[in-house]
């Protein structure tokens, strides 16, 4: 019997040791090839491993046809990576006894309210992190998304969002509630969160140029600018927006080499060069399943998938798959640690819907674990082949329909109670134009599809055309409009409803 369990011990340290393996040398020529392949503007991958960087490098120029090449050193937004961030900013406060997990966020922002009552008054920090609020995902998204309102003006308005399930009763993905916990620790430490994450975190994990201030990002020399796809399947460069009333859920910039410090501190139980951090006992508990959340199927999830605080959470044979995603404008990135393995990769780019990322993070779990399985690579690029070659889908326009009423009869201002006000206006005898009081990036222009339904063209091409359809009484007289709008990153306009005001 002692032999036996000498044979199963030695197998187990064998095979810990075999399935580390990451081959170093295969990790360019793959690069190279996947970004010839998706054509990847820019990228950035760092690895750790038992606290030493095995690979830093990287690839790409930070802006479209100029000189500025990549290195490891270039931030990138990390987009939702941050909430690990801001959870991270908790933790240390819940170490100092200033909070716990459980407290009511009534009992430290008074003004944060909820569409249920009872909900307002009973939910917890540890809600906010557990996206278990009953709103259906990203919700919200229209109040933050290239808006001028700040954190505070948020929070005051989503006591509008109507909740889709039950309080606790399944998870959807937010980015409003990790606002609000960024909002908590301000109130706790008498400033904002984004000096106290500089303070307590950046300058201790020797994170120097990583902000969640966007005119400190905009100020580095060494920074990538997103792009993204228009219409005709051409990359183009954008403005990034400023993201700072978001900045907890979203916006924090960062580079592999100072991500690689971040993932050091969390792999050795929040102790970085000596300094604690984060207790072990707290991280612990952030990186413990808070509720069952199978977000996506096999290989990388499972039935048993869960989020922690700020961290999808995936259980892989003997090991502990910890990592969340990225993506805001033009930028992707991921995150992936195995703890028990001591292996932490990052992987930054600065394009829009390309599967790059993931591909290099499948590529990587492959060798980890040795599972052909997870080799997609020719499957996903038959797929990018075939949208990019596909001729568009059009929609047919219905002719010979007239709108019910004159054109500048349209015109005047509406208004959604959560958002605010909507202008619409006469252009010429034919258009109208639209745009929204707190977010410049919705403005367009709309043009007769048919009856009273318009197609709208927005100005900017990060935002799909949708159609806006005015809708009426029995008396002919306009009562609001509704939308139909294609997909767009963390906005759902059917939460809106928008009411003719004057």
């Amino acid at each position: 019997m002692k032999k036996f369990l000498s044979l199963i011990l030695l197998f187990g340290v064998t095979f810990n040791l075999y399935s580390q393996k990451i081959q170093v040398d295969l990790i360019e020529p793959f690069i190279n090839q996947l970004m010839k392949d998706f054509e990847v503007t820019g990228l950035s991958i760092g690895i750790v491993k038992n606290d030493s960087i095995i690979y830093s490098k990287g690839y790409g120029t930070r802006k479209i046809n100029e000189n500025l090449p990549v290195n490891q050193n270039t931030i990138f937004g990390i987009g939702s990576i941050s909430k690990s961030f801001t959870a991270l900013t908790l933790g240390i406060l819940v170490d100092e006894g200033k909070i716990s997990w459980d407290d009511r966020v009534k009992d430290y922002l008074p003004y944060f309210e909820l569409y249920d009552p009872y909900v307002s008054e009973n939910f917890t920090i540890r809600d906010l992190l557990t996206h278990r609020s009953g709103l259906k995902e990203i919700s919200g998204g229209t109040l933050w998304y290239h808006s001028e309102l700040s954190r505070k003006d948020i929070i005051k308005k989503i006591k509008y969002l109507e909740p889709v399930s039950g309080f606790r009763e399944k998870p959807a993905y937010q980015n409003i509630m990790y606002l609000v916990a960024g909002e908590i620790v301000s109130e706790v430490t008498g400033i904002s969160w984004d000096e106290f994450l500089k303070n307590r975190i950046f300058d201790k994990l020797d994170m120097t140029n990583s902000t969640s201030i966007s005119s400190v990002r905009e100020s580095n020399k060494n920074l990538a600018f997103p792009h993204v796809w228009n219409e005709n399947f051409k990359k183009i460069f954008v403005n990034q927006e400023k993201g700072d009333n978001l900045a907890p859920a979203g916006f924090i910039y960062s580079s592999s080499n100072e991500m690689i410090n971040y993932m050091r501190m969390l792999l050795n139980d929040g102790v970085f060069k000596k300094d604690t951090i984060i207790s072990k006992s707290t991280l612990k508990e952030i990186f413990k399943p808070q509720i069952i959340y199978p977000i996506q199927g096999s290989p990388f999830g499972n039935e048993f998938t869960s989020y922690g605080f700020g961290w999808w959470v995936t259980p892989r044979n003997n090991d502990k798959l910890i990592e969340h995603n990225g993506g805001i404008d033009g930028m992707h990135a991921k995150l992936f640690m195995i703890k028990n393995l001591n292996i932490g990769v990052i992987i930054l780019t600065n394009i829009s819907k390309e599967p790059a990322a993931f591909l290099l993070k499948a590529k990587l779990l492959e060798q980890i674990f040795e599972d052909k399985s997870l080799d997609f690579y020719e499957t996903v690029k038959g797929y990018r082949d075939r949208r990019v070659n596909g001729a568009p889908k059009v929609r047919t326009k219905v002719n010979n329909t007239s709108p019910s009423v004159e054109i500048n009869n349209y015109g005047g201002i509406y208004t959604d109670k959560m958002y605010g006000d909507i202008s619409i206006k006469p252009l010429n005898r034919k258009e109208l134009e639209i745009s929204f009081s707190h977010s410049s990036i919705f403005k367009g222009k709309l043009e007769h599809w048919h009856f009273d339904t318009f197609k709208i063209d927005w100005y900017d091409i990060r935002v799909p055309d949708g159609y806006l359809t005015f809708n009426f009484n029995s008396n002919r007289e306009i009562l609001g409009i509704s939308f139909e709008q294609g997909s767009l990153l963390d906005v759902d306009f059917s939460e809106i409803n928008v009411l003719k005001k004057e």
